[in-house]
This record gives C-alpha cells, sequence and structure tokens, in this order.
C-alpha cells in the first residue's frame, strides 16, 4: 500500500518549461515542477527554497478533460515616449512595445495522485488543506476553480479509476476512454512514451523526465458532469 495525496486541478491553466522568447507555449498536462512549486507553495516554502525531498515523489495524472490551447495576445512598454519603455540590459530603452503570445490551457481537468513516504504525503496534506499561499495552476493568475485538496489515500491506483470523471456523460456507450500519465512503466517491458524536460533544478533549470500513456476504458457512470454537479458527486464519493 502507497501513500499518496489526491489532487484535482481544474480551471485555466499554464504549465511552462524551459522556454524563452515573446511566444510561450504551455505543456498539455500539469508538469512536474509546476505540481512541486504547487505543493512548496502551500506549506510557505520561499522561492529558492531546497525543494529535494519533494523529488521523491511519485505523479500519475488523469486526464479528465484534456483542455483546449488559447491564445492571450498582449503588450508591454507601447505608447510611451522612449525614456519610459522597456529598460534594456545595457542601461538604454528599447523605444517599442514588446509583444507576447501566451498559448493558455483552457477548459482543462486533471486527478492527479502524488505518491511518496508517508510522512511526506501527511505534512503536504495538512498543509493544502490549509495553504500559507494560496494555490495556482502553474502562473500566479491562472485560480482552480475546484478545491485542489481531494484526500489521502493507500491505494492511489484504484482511486483514480473509481474517483468521479470532471465531464459530462457521452450520449451513447457504456465507457469511455481515459488517458493516463504516470512516471512508472506499466510492466518492465513497456517503453516510454514521451520525455519532458520538466524536473526543476537550482538556477531555474530543468531535467528530463520519462512517461508512460495508457488508456483505460472507465463506465460512463463516473463521469459526473461540470460545476456543482461534478463537485457533488466527489462529495458523495468521499461520504460512501
Amino acid at each position: 500500500m502507497t501513500p499518496a495525496l489526491l489532487l484535482h486541478l481544474s480551471g485555466p491553466q499554464f504549465w511552462g518549461g524551459p522556454q524563452g522568447g515573446t511566444t510561450r507555449t504551455s505543456h498539455p498536462h500539469p508538469t512536474r515542477s509546476g505540481i512541486t512549486g504547487l505543493l512548496a507553495a502551500a506549506q510557505g516554502r520561499s522561492r529558492g527554497s531546497d525543494l529535494s525531498d519533494l523529488d521523491h515523489l511519485s505523479h500519475t495524472i488523469r486526464i479528465d478533460r484534456p483542455g483546449q490551447r488559447l491564445l492571450d495576445f498582449h503588450t508591454v512598454g507601447g505608447g510611451h515616449p522612449k525614456h519610459h519603455t522597456v529598460p534594456t540590459a545595457e542601461g538604454g530603452h528599447r523605444g517599442n512595445a514588446i509583444v507576447f503570445r501566451d498559448w493558455y490551457l483552457h477548459d482543462a481537468a486533471f486527478t492527479i495522485a502524488v505518491t511518496g513516504p508517508a510522512p511526506l504525503i501527511d505534512d503536504l496534506a495538512t498543509a493544502l488543506r490549509t495553504p500559507v499561499y494560496p494555490p495556482h495552476l502553474g502562473r500566479r493568475a491562472c485560480r482552480p476553480d475546484t478545491p485542489v485538496f481531494i484526500t489521502t489515500t493507500k491505494n492511489p491506483d484504484t482511486a483514480l479509476e473509481h474517483l468521479p470523471l470532471h465531464r459530462p456523460a457521452p450520449r451513447t456507450g457504456d465507457t469511455v476512454p481515459v488517458t493516463f500519465l504516470s512516471e512508472h512503466a506499466p510492466t518492465p517491458t513497456t517503453p516510454h512514451t514521451h520525455t519532458i524536460d520538466d524536473v526543476s533544478r537550482p538556477g531555474r533549470t530543468f531535467t528530463t523526465r520519462r512517461l508512460w500513456e495508457t488508456t483505460r476504458h472507465l463506465p460512463t457512470t463516473r463521469c459526473a458532469g461540470l460545476g456543482t454537479a461534478y463537485l457533488n458527486a466527489l462529495t458523495a464519493h468521499r461520504t460512501t
């Protein structure tokens, strides 16, 4: 039995990584660095703190709704005299506006099992119930539209299969395909399906991890709808 946190991330999201320039894209699912930051913020850790103990955590993501990409176009420093525009590294001023294009995730929802040592899971559960800093989904402007912390469990794989899905039920069919992303291979010989640079290291650098994507066909009765309907189903599930 492996102790785990069960989290739900729903709302506008931006899961960045090692990128620069004026066009910035989000990964299609929560990143390891993003979840680590969310947990550390709940504990009240300051920027630059040692987060090496959180390296012992393992993540499995259930994609309730993959969402869609949404473009946010904005500028910085336009419409002003040159000496009031954005400073340059050389001590001058750009003189023109900087144009940014940020691609966010819209209408996405993920249920996540975070497993690890029991004392660490207990500490994180306490922090998530009363977080020091409010949770955000990749960026501070991206606030969750449902509670992030669901509960703890000692059987995360079973819990992910039985928790309500944050999506409407299809009109036909007895099952729905649901994508799972895990840091562990389903069998020792199964090749990984993805690599992603999202393991944060000191100095705002990242290293690579492997992911295994699988599809499970869950009963359509798991589909709990959206908004209040989903929250009611989740509450009912927790009390049974």
